[in-house]
């Protein structure tokens, strides 16, 4: 009969508590026990992370789960420019930008982003871009518009759809907005993943409902992708095309705890977040994810992981 140790090329080891470990499938004997026991995947999950400084929604956010940027918003009362930087653990402040707003979009990365749009009084077009530390003005988008998706980096930055139910897009090239191919669905609220030349939107509101479509762009037009499980509307979103992250949102009348994954062609369901927001931000990666903000000006941060490894018993006859 073959081994473990023939297999693996190591023995199965003697402990008298579970050790730590990122091995899947790693066994050993609990000595304390008397169990043989094995690590094992328990799929994606949602846990908490460090709360934000400044509790806000309709912000922007983007970056990865390690090293994310959250930027303005609306703070309890009155809009905010407050800027926060994620390293895996904690907020810290960041410089803060122009202009205060709300209901704005965001790319890029923690040291190269990118906000744009959004609503001060009135709907805005101003763009800024970031360094690391400071905000310098960008060139403005072609339409002033807020409730938008984006995605993409600060040198190629996608903004599309708007409150007002457009189909336009606008792509950005680190200094000028261009017009770009239009959604095949106008929309507002929706969310976004991705780059220029292999963008994804979904969900979001139209004139009559929220919306479950979701829209793949290749750098010049949008064509149609599989539909979200869960129509929603102003939701977070992170990951890439074929990898996408969905979370949260809300129908109207519902606020959705509700995560979905892209494979590129469909939607499944992940594990649930643990607080129910909308108008939330999202950053990261499909297997690697944040959701922060929202609601009524939330401070919370939630960390997305998958898979999670957990500790499964062995049962020997």
């Amino acid at each position: 009969m073959t081994t473990y140790k023939e297999i693996f090329g190591k023995y199965v080891k003697n402990y008298s508590s579970d050790p730590s470990s990122d091995i899947e499938g790693q066994i050993w004997y609990n000595t304390t026990s008397g169990t043989f026991k094995s690590q094992v995947s328990l799929g994606a999950a949602w846990s908490s992370g460090g709360n934000l400084s400044t509790g806000r929604y309709q912000l922007a956010g983007f970056g990865t789960q390690t090293a994310a940027l959250g930027s303005c918003g609306y703070a309890t009362s009155s809009n905010t420019n407050a800027t926060e930087e994620y390293d895996g653990t904690s907020w810290t402040a960041g410089g803060n930008a122009s202009t205060s707003r709300r209901r704005l979009s965001g790319c890029g990365t923690q040291t190269t982003g990118l906000i744009f749009a959004g609503y001060t009084t009135t709907t805005v077009s101003s763009t800024e871009e970031y360094d690391g530390s400071a905000w310098t003005s960008g060139g403005n988008m072609g339409t002033a518009k807020d409730t938008l998706g984006g995605l993409g980096t600060q040198t190629a930055g996608l903004g599309f759809g708007s409150s007002t139910i457009t189909t336009s897009t606008e792509e950005y090239d680190g200094s000028s907005w261009s017009g770009g191919g239009n959604l095949n669905t106008g929309r507002g609220g929706a969310g976004g993943a991705g780059i220029q030349t292999e963008g994804l939107g979904f969900g979001g509101y139209t004139a009559t409902a929220a919306t479950a479509a979701t829209e793949e762009y290749n750098g010049t037009s949008w064509t149609n992708g599989g539909s979200l499980n869960t129509a929603r509307q102003q939701l977070g979103g992170a990951g890439t095309q074929n990898a996408g992250l969905g979370f949260g949102g809300n129908s109207g009348a519902t606020v959705f705890t509700n995560t979905e994954e892209y494979n590129g062609s469909s939607w499944t369901a992940g594990n649930a977040m643990t607080t129910a927001r909308s108008q939330l931000a999202g950053a990261g990666l499909q297997t690697s994810g944040l959701a922060f903000g929202g609601g009524a000006s939330l401070t919370a941060t939630e960390e997305y992981t998958n898979p999670t490894l957990g500790v499964k018993t062995i049962t020997t006859s």
